[in-house]
């Protein structure tokens, strides 16, 4: 058929996308809390709310970083290789 050239691609290019990812969602978190204590209403509830995002963006950030620290980001992915994984009925003509 045809040859793919030893191309490789870098699996920390993977990382840097979600890296930015995570940033741009602490920044809209912040925002978000942030409009919260500004305009919400005082009170009990409005705490417990921002409480219980706050600790779960805590626990999901820290549970992905810790399942991250696993991998080897040095480790590069070879398109031919990710070629032979090709399946004719992954893509089928309509």
């Amino acid at each position: 058929m045809f040859d793919l050239p030893d191309l490789g691609i870098p699996v920390s290019i993977f990382l840097a996308i979600y890296g930015a990812y995570m940033l741009f969602y602490v920044f809209y978190s912040l925002f978000n809390i942030y409009h919260l204590i500004r305009y919400g209403i005082y009170g009990f509830g409005l705490y417990l709310i921002v409480t219980v995002f706050t600790g779960g963006t805590i626990i999901l950030i820290s549970g992905s970083v810790f399942l991250l620290m696993e991998y080897d980001w040095t480790h590069s992915v070879s398109v031919d290789s990710a070629a032979e994984y090709y399946n004719e009925d992954l893509f089928p003509a309509l």
